[in-house]
């Protein structure tokens, strides 16, 4: 008995020396994440005036949300109504939680962003221990986390590393080692995870839509049916929700900035098409890149590993329907789910393409992959350099608006075509010149009725009384895929800011406009007292 006692122990011992030596890969990637986000986020709050500023506007929307969510339960930008405003439906569910427990406060979503790219750290290392090596995987994870990059979606406070996250767990059903081939799958993991993935961003749908093709064609029927069940719930439930306020069945932002369907006609859609697959290839051509050394990996697998050939096609599908339907680049964040995944996978299939192809396609595969990892290592560079001066920009222009109206306008009805810290340091009622939370413009836009008559009787009818835009975003045609018709000419401009650097908005003017002439003597006084309180780079010039 003392023998087997003594045997019992040192196995134990010799499984948990064995379980946190396999630890050591995963925490060396982690401590690269904790470095560079740590980095990234010092340097921006000194670039900012030690101030504490996200890199986009868009977090701000998420804020509002979440703000209005918790305090008032409304789903708005603004207390006072219904807006479908942002593209991710469970983060702002997440964040106003968070507020409820600890209050408004800016660092919330950084929190539960940068929690979420850290667990997914550690969802990468449960796959690679699978597949590599252990002299392998610390490198492998450390690629994943920059060429992500990870620091970008863990510290901009929004969604996209919570959905890499989901998405690694939703391919680890896939990504399965050969001693877990044997073991079945919990339906009920897969559906739930597929939910939160598609809930997370709709661009968990890329994914699910090839994981149906596959599971069906295996013809394994309940883990297909989990899948399509587990994702259209949140698509469907917040269509009802959305439609039942007067509103699109999805969110303004997907329906705004994905593939348009104002055209019908078979030749304008593949125009369209077209023209979303070229743009995209202007703006992140690593993706395309990283899609055919997929491509190549699994033309060289052939059907020879069927087993590592599906998570190739899982990803280069997604990539595909990502590049034709939606949008690529904007400091990467749309595609940082694909640069993960693709990162992992082929790390961990590689190995087997080696085995399986000729030397011509696995030489093809590896120099593609190559390409890709130079490709990627030129974006994390890039972005750890951009970020805070992004950070910055936003201080200056954003923030400060935001803090403007806040003071001076704090419950008037305000339009602006950057809505989100105008929103979350004011209660004013938002119109939106973009129409993510104004469902007329959002309609208008849809119906190619988006006209400057239009915009002023819609203002005017709105009571709008100061207005706040980006004059580049406005004319005939306007300057920004996102932008609108001319402004109305009895809009009096009543003063603008100069801002010399146009990193973000691709200008350096923010004007003021008077929509009901009688503010226009008001807004130039309360301009000139907060030129006091406005860091030295913003300048008010007055005509």
């Amino acid at each position: 008995m003392q023998v087997a006692a003594t045997e019992s122990s040192a196995t134990a011992t010799g499984t948990r020396a064995h379980g946190r030596a396999a630890m050591v890969p995963v925490l060396w990637a982690a401590l690269v994440y904790v470095v560079v986000s740590a980095a990234v986020l010092i340097i921006s709050w000194r670039t900012s005036d030690h101030h504490f500023i996200y890199a986009l506007d868009d977090t701000y929307i998420g804020m509002a949300m979440a703000k209005n969510l918790a305090l008032h339960g409304v789903w708005g930008v603004s207390p006072y109504g219904f807006s479908s405003s942002d593209s991710s439906l469970l983060f702002p569910l997440l964040m106003a939680a968070g507020f409820r427990v600890v209050g408004v406060r800016v660092g919330v979503p950084l929190v539960l962003s940068w929690v979420a790219g850290l667990l997914s750290i550690f969802a990468a290392g449960r796959i690679v221990a699978r597949y590599l090596e252990r002299k392998w995987q610390a490198g492998a994870l450390i690629l994943f986390v920059l060429f992500t990059p990870l620091f970008v979606a863990g510290t901009i406070g929004m969604e996209h590393s919570l959905h890499l996250l989901l998405t690694l767990m939703f391919l680890g059903f896939f990504l399965r080692g050969d001693d877990a081939d044997a073991r079945p799958v919990n339906l009920w993991a897969m559906g739930a995870v597929a939910a939160l993935m598609v809930a997370a961003r709709y661009e968990g749908l890329f994914f699910v839509a090839p994981a149906f093709c596959v599971l069906a064609f295996q013809r394994r029927w309940k883990a297909a049916c989990a899948v399509a069940v587990g994702a259209a719930v949140p698509v469907c439930a917040y269509a009802a929700f959305s439609m039942a306020h007067g509103a699109y069945w999805l969110p303004n932002s997907v329906a705004l900035k994905g593939v348009s369907g104002d055209h019908p006609g078979l030749a304008q859609a593949w125009a369209n098409l077209a023209g979303r697959v070229k743009d995209n290839f202007q703006d992140g051509p690593q993706v395309f890149l990283l899609m055919a050394a997929a491509a190549a990996a699994l033309i060289g697998l052939g059907r020879r590993n069927r087993r590592a050939s599906i998570p190739l096609a899982l990803l280069l599908a997604a990539g595909c329907l990502q590049v034709s339907l939606a949008q690529v680049g904007m400091y990467y964040r749309y595609d940082a789910y694909l640069f993960g995944a693709g990162t992992l996978v082929l790390a961990c299939t590689l190995p087997a393409v080696k085995k399986a192809a000729g030397k011509t396609m696995f030489a093809a595969s590896y120099f593609l992959t190559l390409g890709t990892v130079v490709a990627l290592t030129v974006v994390s560079i890039a972005q750890f350099h951009m970020l805070p001066r992004i950070a910055r920009n936003i201080y200056l222009r954003q923030w400060q608006m935001g803090r403007f109206v806040g003071e001076y306008y704090p419950g008037a009805t305000v339009a602006a075509n950057d809505i989100g810290a105008v929103n979350y340091l004011s209660h004013s009622h938002c119109y939106d010149l973009v129409g993510l939370a104004n469902q007329e413009i959002f309609w208008a836009r849809r119906s190619g009725g988006y006209t400057t008559d239009f915009l002023r009787d819609d203002a005017a009818a709105h009571h709008v009384q100061i207005a706040i835009a980006y004059d580049r975003w406005f004319g005939d045609p306007p300057g920004v895929p996102v932008g609108g018709p001319p402004l109305p000419s009895n809009w009096i401009r009543v003063a603008h800011w100069q801002i010399d650097d146009p990193t973000i908005i691709g200008d350096t003017v923010v004007s003021f406009y008077a929509v009901d002439p009688a503010e226009a003597a008001l807004l130039r006084a309360d301009l000139e007292q907060f030129e006091k309180t406005v860091p030295g780079p913003v300048r008010l010039e007055l005509p």
